[in-house]
């Protein structure tokens, strides 16, 4: 077992790498803001009205950052911070296998683009109205139906298959 195995095994460990993790992970962003921003560390802190002593202790990574100064850190450089849920020891792992690191959840904010086509089914007869669907070319599968005029889907329909 090696020496990182043992640490990361108790929960005083675990939670000592989560946190060298994070920090490595904020001060990285911070370095790299600054850097891509085209800012020095004196405009930085003239821009936050502080001292450049002060900016000088976060890129060194004294003390214990709150998240609304790293938002205003970023803020100032022209960027913000996105932040993405992993399960303990996944960025390790990832750079051990030389891999992207893996979320824990699927981003909840993206959805996939739906390949959609749509269509007009008839009615039998003349009193029926026509209902427009939209459909997933991928699964073959309808996924919402409209009764014009109006663009709100159909509260429910039956959709059976005429051979």
């Amino acid at each position: 077992m090696s020496l990182y195995e043992r640490f990361a095994s108790t929960i005083r460990g675990a939670r000592a790498l989560a946190a060298a993790r994070l920090r490595h992970e904020i001060l990285g962003v911070l370095h790299q803001g600054l850097s891509l921003s085209g800012l020095t560390q004196s405009d930085t802190a003239k821009s936050l009205g502080i001292r450049r002593s002060a900016v000088n202790q976060v890129f060194r990574g004294d003390g214990n950052l709150r998240v609304n100064t790293i938002a205003d850190y970023l803020d100032t450089m022209g960027f913000e911070l996105d932040v993405r849920l992993v399960r303990a020891g996944e960025p390790r792992k990832a750079t051990m296998e030389k891999r992207a690191i893996r979320p824990a959840v699927p981003d909840w904010r993206v959805q996939a683009p739906q390949q959609v086509s749509t269509g007009v089914f008839s009615p039998d007869s003349v009193n029926d109205a026509h209902i427009n669907v939209r459909w997933n070319r991928i699964t073959d599968m309808p996924i919402a139906a409209y009764s014009p005029p109006t663009t709100n889907p159909a509260i429910s329909m039956k959709l059976e298959a005429v051979s």
